[in-house]
């Protein structure tokens, strides 16, 4: 269930509608913490996304490349926590 924008996984330790509506609403009003958030995670991909020419040389390339996708895979499914529009 996503309710304008929050995805359920937010509120789904909680037991009553009540506590969904004032945790849905503590979360709603975390705004700029959520959007500093958001650009730490964007700052982090980025990174990610730029290997260096040396990581190519390195013999441990193909555990190097499956650990940045991890990585990269985590932090999207952040962004989309983070994203209440």
């Amino acid at each position: 269930m996503k309710e304008k924008g929050l995805m359920s996984v937010w509120t789904s330790h909680l037991k009553t509608n009540k506590e969904r509506e004032d945790f849905s609403g503590y979360v709603r009003n975390s705004g700029s913490l959520l959007e500093r958030l958001t650009t730490i995670i964007k700052d982090r991909i980025d990174e990610l996304d730029c290997p260096s020419k040396a990581d190519y040389d390195n013999s441990a390339w193909p555990y190097k490349a499956a650990d940045r996708n991890g990585q990269l895979r985590v932090y999207r499914e952040m962004l989309k926590l983070t994203n209440l529009s």
